[in-house]
């Protein structure tokens, strides 16, 4: 790229810092193609052999390795800074532009040169140093006409502070705050869209043409500029909310918390627990913090303790869910928590009263009759569980749970023989979900380190981790770690197994997974060879009453004296 704003030099693989070549490129990319005969008046005035002196400094940019083509009239191409800020202050990207802008144009290469070629650097100085200028007024007005006086100001000192700014300042802005309905039409406009805020608010014509006139607004009515609303915006969200469908109020009620009345909150509860059940699965962060803004009740702590069942915060879980009246999505929910905390038998019992409700009930007992079924190494059986859990989930309307149950198909498919095609299949079907691919990556990576490809089974672990950690699930991310740590120490890695076990148990702890707690602790005794690590396994097991595990975890204890 030609570097312009500030020290003038081209920046490619072979540097050029000669001024003359590098004044005659800035011109040519700023002004388009010019004859040769005007390129030697302005750069080369007076001179015994101009024509020599151009082609001496077209061969050094040529050399440089820049296009420069053209017989009479001479074209060139090569990135510039220069241009390259005005577009992005045509994109309204103030920031980016700042941020490219390191000096006045062509600043300290305007020594010695001819009074046309002189004039012209300065002339684009300026022009340059004023776009930057009414580019940040531009915003500042806009920002302050919505209510945002003090973002306005200092927009306007971050702009008067560029070089070069202060020195083209025309005079002393006066900001001023835009007419209410102004203010109503823009934010109902960045919230619903312009056809729908004609539509529910009636917004008129001379409104409209004010917006786009001062370019808070583009000609096909799209907002320019992102800003968050004020008082007055999330009064107009409302406005729009009270009138939008239940699906689509539900962020606009949201946004208008503060603002409800009394005839609001039957409607809005409604419309915020709706978008909480949508997000609860693949965004139970989110869904958290959308139901610690309502008042609690059955229904609400109910999908409270989902979102936590979802964030592997198990024992939070169960602590809520003892709390509430007895019913069959209870009882669902309830087994799958007490299984991931290893209580199985009381997870069974649990699964026994689900299956008297609903379809959605129903299909979590099946999921979890899959899960027992997977434990005790009966593939055949858990597919055939899952298959159907997977239509339940369907029937009541649940897609992630449903995408969740042929993912872990896929698992007992892959157990009796199947390819890793199956999970090829799921992967598809479940696209983006951040969640899902989590867990699955998890099962792909075991089956990738069966197969003697560590490299990609890593592969598979770490973009699990990552994928866990955008949603906020400590029980993946713990697996995820743990995984790690037990790949690490197979591969004769102790130092790294020991730090993502640590890692691991973090997580675990943090989340008050007790299971991968003791496995990921039962892994660090055999990685250190101590035995304080499986004690405390098996402490923090009989501690919370997980007594068949704990039984499990003292064979390995034995093994550990016996050495």
């Amino acid at each position: 790229m030609l570097r312009t704003l500030g020290e003038l030099f081209l920046d490619t693989q072979k540097p050029l810092r000669k001024k003359k070549p590098l004044l005659l490129l800035s011109y040519l990319l700023l002004e388009g193609p010019r004859s040769r005969r005007h390129l030697t008046e302005l750069f080369w005035p007076g001179a015994s052999d101009a024509l020599n002196s151009l082609s001496v400094a077209l061969s050094q940019l040529r050399a440089a390795g820049v296009c420069v083509e053209g017989e009479e009239v001479l074209r060139a191409e090569a990135a510039c800074d220069a241009k390259e800020l005005e577009s992005l202050l045509k994109e309204g990207r103030l920031q980016e532009a700042r941020g490219l802008y390191r000096g006045r144009f062509l600043e300290g290469a305007d020594d010695g040169l001819s009074p046309e070629l002189e004039e012209w650097v300065w002339s684009r100085r300026e022009a340059i140093a004023l776009a930057l200028w009414r580019a940040h007024l531009e915003r500042a007005e806009a920002l302050y006409g919505l209510g945002w006086e003090e973002e306005a100001l200092a927009l306007l000192q971050e702009a008067r502070a560029l070089p070069g700014v202060e020195e083209v300042l025309e005079a002393e802005p006066e900001l001023k705050r835009f007419d209410l309905e102004v203010q109503r039409a823009f934010f109902a406009v960045q919230l619903v869209g312009l056809s729908r805020a004609v539509e529910l608010l009636g917004l008129g014509a001379e409104t409209l043409d004010f917006l786009i006139r001062r370019r808070l607004l583009d000609s096909q009515g799209q907002p320019r500029l992102t800003v968050a609303p004020t008082i007055e915006g999330r009064r107009v969200a409302l406005e729009l909310a009270r009138k939008l469908p239940l699906a689509e109020a539900a962020p606009l009620y949201r946004l208008a918390r503060a603002h409800w009345e009394e005839a609001d909150f039957s409607r809005g509860r409604s419309a915020l627990l709706r978008l909480a059940r949508a997000q609860v699965e693949e965004q139970p962060r989110e869904a958290l913090a959308l139901l610690a803004e309502l008042a609690p009740d059955p229904e609400l702590s109910l999908l409270r303790a989902r979102a936590l069942e979802r964030l592997g915060r198990y024992r939070e879980a169960l602590d809520l869910l003892d709390e509430l009246p007895d019913s069959p999505d209870k009882s669902a929910l309830r087994a799958g928590v007490l299984f991931r905390l290893g209580q199985f038998a009381e997870a069974q019992a649990e699964a026994e009263r689900a299956k008297a409700g609903g379809a959605y009930a129903q299909a979590e007992a099946l999921n979890l009759q899959g899960m027992m079924l997977l434990g005790q190494g009966r593939f055949q059986e858990a597919a055939e569980a899952f298959s159907r859990a997977s239509v339940r989930f369907l029937l009541a309307g649940e897609e992630v749970r449903h995408l969740s149950a042929l993912g872990n198909r896929a698992v007992a498919l892959v157990e009796l023989g199947q390819g890793e095609e199956v999970f090829t299949e799921v992967l598809e079907a479940i696209g983006p979900r951040e969640g899902l691919r989590a867990r699955l990556y998890l099962n792909l990576g075991v089956i990738k380190e069966r197969q003697g490809q560590p490299a990609e089974a890593e592969r598979l672990y770490r973009e699990s981790l990552a994928l866990a950690e955008r949603v906020g699930n400590f029980e993946a991310m713990g697996r995820a770690w743990n995984n790690l740590g037990a790949l690490y120490h197979r591969q004769g890695q102790p130092a790294e197994a020991r730090a993502a076990y640590q890692e691991a148990l973090r997580l675990a702890k943090a989340g008050q997974e007790w299971v991968l707690t003791a496995a990921v602790l039962a892994n660090l005794a055999e990685l250190t060879g101590e035995r304080a690590g499986l004690e405390e396994a098996i402490a923090l097991l009989e501690e919370a009453r997980y007594t068949v595990l704990a039984e499990r975890y003292r064979s390995r204890l034995e093994a550990f004296r016996l050495r």
